[in-house]
């Protein structure tokens, strides 16, 4: 009988074993805020993530998941930000850009001893400057309990009613260093941790009042904290945007190529390679994802279901989607 070399097939499969734990690693390393630096930032799988902790005190961290996942602790802090959503070159309006959807599903839990905390969508605009919020849930205080803020009023959407509040900060900490701004806060009466969002139905709520807002910076979903503690886990995060919700842009319908192979059940996708860090998700009618890719430019799905199936597409800065039937 031959004897096998087990040292040899051992330190042969270290290297293969070192890139699996690498790429593993790649979506659960913790960035923290260090001493003297008090933000951190980047792009990782289509999503702009962001790290803020005000003067750099007590503990802040977020750990990147895949996909649009994340999740963060604070203690000890004076305000803490932790996002992740698509960022964009303030060149363009939401109405430019496109119908705003968001699903998610997060463990929110923090602390209500002391300070403030809230989960919600987050971002800016410029020209006009403009920070905004929609409040998903919150602890013990909310922007409508500022004796100076301006109740603009409510309305209802995604299975509960909103108030819409507006508030001013004078010389603080922007996007533009620091400035006087407005700030715009749809508050959720029934809270919860877990849903889907009509983002831009918020944006154009807001107009209609008068809100205005500026070229779109940043779409995101955000945990903060003020003056407490506390952790969360998004488990799920999409933020999709297109103007339609099922059809490709004219646009760049020549940079999406979604086909059955002939006398099959087989499903192609192919992607320009101008798209950045493209995420595939297929659904199918009940919207189960029943299939999937990343970071790829050519997708191959065999022997699928009978039926009509959404494909999305996210890219760096956008998502598109088309609807395809298989038979």
């Amino acid at each position: 009988m031959k004897r096998l070399n087990l040292n040899r097939i051992f330190w042969r499969s270290i290297p293969a074993l070192i890139l699996l734990l690498a790429a593993q690693d790649a979506y659960s390393q913790e960035k923290c805020i260090q001493a003297g630096k008090d933000q951190q930032s980047g792009t990782e799988n289509g999503y702009y993530w962001e790290l803020w902790n005000q003067n750099s005190q007590g503990t802040a961290c977020m750990t990147l998941g895949a996909t649009g996942s994340f999740s963060g602790r604070w203690s000890g802090i004076e305000n803490y930000l932790a996002r992740r959503g698509r960022k964009y070159n303030e060149t363009q309006t939401h109405q430019q850009i496109g119908a705003f959807n968001v699903k998610f599903n997060c463990d929110y839990k923090p602390s209500s001893s002391a300070g403030n905390s809230y989960l919600s969508i987050y971002g800016w605009t410029v020209d006009p400057l403009v920070e905004y919020y929609i409040i998903e849930d919150w602890r013990n205080w909310i922007p409508s309990k500022d004796g100076s803020a301006q109740n603009k009023g409510s309305f209802t959407i995604d299975g509960s009613a909103y108030d819409i509040v507006q508030t001013t900060r004078v010389n603080k900490p922007s996007i533009k260093n620091e400035a006087t701004f407005p700030q715009f806060f749809s508050i959720r009466k029934t809270t919860r941790t877990s849903g889907t969002m009509q983002v831009s139905e918020h944006f154009k709520k807001w107009e209609s009042l008068g809100m205005k807002m500026g070229k779109m910076y940043e779409v995101s979903f955000v945990v903060e904290g003020y003056q407490s503690s506390g952790s969360f886990d998004f488990k799920e995060l999409e933020v999709n945007v297109g103007t339609s919700g099922v059809d490709i842009p004219v646009a760049i319908a020549h940079k999406v190529k979604v086909v059955q192979t002939p006398n099959s059940r087989d499903l192609s996708i192919n992607l320009a390679p101008s798209l950045e860090n493209p995420v595939v998700r297929v659904y199918n009618t009940e919207g189960k994802l029943v299939g999937s890719g990343e970071n790829q430019h050519s997708i191959q799905m065999p022997n699928m279901e009978n039926g009509i199936h959404l494909v999305k597409v996210q890219s760096a800065s956008q998502s598109y989607s088309t609807k395809i039937l298989i038979y």
